[in-house]
């Protein structure tokens, strides 16, 4: 499957709203899960199914439902239902495909993201698509497998830490959302410095494993401006979006994430210009150790060309060479071959050719 574009195949010929599950199956079955809290209460709970979860509810609180696998459609549909989500927000939802927007309606606020993930071992980067939809007491978030990305909100919600309990449902929308930049900023920290330090190697080295590093690397730095860079759209719209589901008091900490991802963008863009000259700096090395070793096989052979001369003419078959049946003649031929060597190296030398 292509990495940059996933397969459309299944959508040709499709109506409009139809649910095509676009991508791979990361989880044999879906896994929901509630968390529903005000300042004092918290409550926490897994279930099997939509159905289940949906009983748990809780009218007078937060509630945070995550869905984790998307390609039951079912289950899906169960849940748009309940929430009043359109036929296109649920066709967008089973699209892990989908690029990064945001879909605003009376009843609900829905979010497409890329969750950018690094993995140390391969120095790649992978992606899970994230869908949140925020509704006037409730927050629902799909994803494509079980993360660990949002433990740190949940351990502050069990242990009652920060603002997340004492706030409405459009803060709890915004620090999933934080997360999700924050981390973006952990990738490409993490490829930024895999970047600087082949910069090193470029000046040392020239062979094939450093230019494998170079398109290594741009194709991740690529591969994760493809997510921010429309991410950074979205967060544009939020900070600009006049649902009455973002309360005032939220509006300032959007706008900060719209800060955050404007830096995300400035420094994908410095690491790719780096990049880009990195390519630049080994093909001139390249072409600098092809010239110094045309230089060194030049200069022997313009010492050989006057030898080659010299020995030409008298190897030929003619009775009145000069020299032919002098006595000392082949010594003679040696001592000027030799001695004009000698005097081109010294000239090269000096031309600081050598």
């Amino acid at each position: 499957m292509a990495r940059f574009l996933k397969s459309r195949k299944n959508l040709v010929g499709q109506a409009p709203g139809a649910m095509t599950f676009i991508g791979r199956k990361k989880m044999e079955k879906p896994r929901f899960r509630i968390m529903s809290y005000d300042e004092k209460n918290f409550r926490e709970k897994e279930t099997v199914d939509a159905a289940s979860m949906l009983t748990h509810l809780q009218k007078n609180a937060v509630n945070w439902i995550n869905i984790d696998g998307l390609h039951d459609h079912k289950e899906i549909m169960e849940v748009g239902m309940a929430f009043n989500l359109s036929p296109l927000v649920l066709e967008d939802i089973v699209n892990t495909d989908q690029r990064p927007k945001v879909i605003e309606d009376d009843d609900n606020l829905v979010v497409f993201l890329k969750q950018l993930t690094y993995e140390a071992s391969d120095h790649s980067v992978h992606a899970d698509q994230i869908t949140l939809i925020l509704g006037e007491n409730y927050v629902i978030s799909f994803q494509e497998e079980v993360g660990a990305f949002f433990n740190t909100i949940r351990e502050r919600m069990r242990q009652n830490v920060g603002k997340i309990r004492t706030s409405n449902s459009d803060y709890l929308f915004y620090r999933i959302i934080d997360t999700i930049a924050d981390n973006y900023m952990l990738c490409i920290g993490a490829i930024g410095e895999l970047v600087e330090e082949n910069e090193t190697n470029i000046l040392k080295n020239v062979n094939k494993e450093i230019i494998g590093k170079i398109y290594n690397h741009k194709q991740e730095i690529s591969f994760i401006r493809k997510a921010v860079r429309p991410a950074k759209d979205v967060t544009k719209s939020l900070k600009n979006a006049e649902s009455k589901l973002i309360h005032e008091s939220t509006r300032p900490y959007i706008n900060d994430l719209d800060d955050i991802l404007i830096h995300s963008m400035e420094t994908i863009e410095i690491y790719y210009t780096m990049i880009g000259d990195q390519l630049n700096l080994y093909n001139t090395n390249l072409s600098n150790r092809a010239n110094d070793v045309m230089k060194v096989l030049t200069i022997f052979a313009a010492i050989f060309i006057p030898l080659t001369f010299i020995a030409g003419i008298y190897g030929t078959n003619f009775d009145n060479v000069p020299e032919l049946h002098y006595k000392y003649s082949y010594f003679i031929m040696w001592g000027v071959m030799v001695t004009l060597a000698i005097v081109m190296l010294l000239y090269f030398r000096r031309k600081k050719w050598l």
